[in-house]
């Protein structure tokens, strides 16, 4: 597989193909200016016990022929995945102090828009991304839906 990659970081936190689009295609077009707020956001997620709680990317850049972004065009015609736009990720979250920690780091980082998950096997993911700060966009700021 051939990993196509339109932005060039390093990050002590993250590996790039993290946020690699996941159906086999390898593309990967994760927005510069979001990745450097995620990255702001890992630097301040540290638990009350001086812990450091990783963000383990789950879903990052979504291309549009991936099942997910097809599913959500369904169910939104009129709208399109911040995924799809390099504009969103999924972090995995294993435990409610997780989830608190590392909400609060994304909010501290200046992020507003969230999703919170919970599967069956116990583990869950939180959605954010930067839709809201992007010219023109219909997408609400301050919000938290669950999934």
């Amino acid at each position: 597989m051939v990993v196509k990659y339109t932005c060039v970081m390093r990050s002590k936190y993250f590996k790039l193909s993290e946020f690699a689009c996941s159906c086999g295609c390898g593309t990967n077009k994760i927005n510069r200016t979001f990745l450097k707020i995620l990255i702001s956001a890992r630097e301040k997620s540290v638990d009350y016990n001086g812990r450091e709680i990783p963000f383990i990317i789950t879903s990052g850049y979504r291309c549009e022929n991936h099942q997910e972004s097809i599913k959500y065009k369904k169910r939104n015609p009129n709208s399109s995945s911040e995924h799809t736009k390099g504009l969103a990720v999924d972090i995995l979250v294993k435990t409610s102090r997780e989830r608190a920690v590392i909400l609060s780091a994304l909010m501290e980082a200046g992020l507003t828009r969230f999703g919170i998950s919970h599967n069956k096997n116990g583990f869950s993911f939180i959605h954010t991304d930067m839709g809201d700060m992007v010219e023109n966009s219909d997408k609400p700021m301050g919000v938290i839906w669950t999934y």
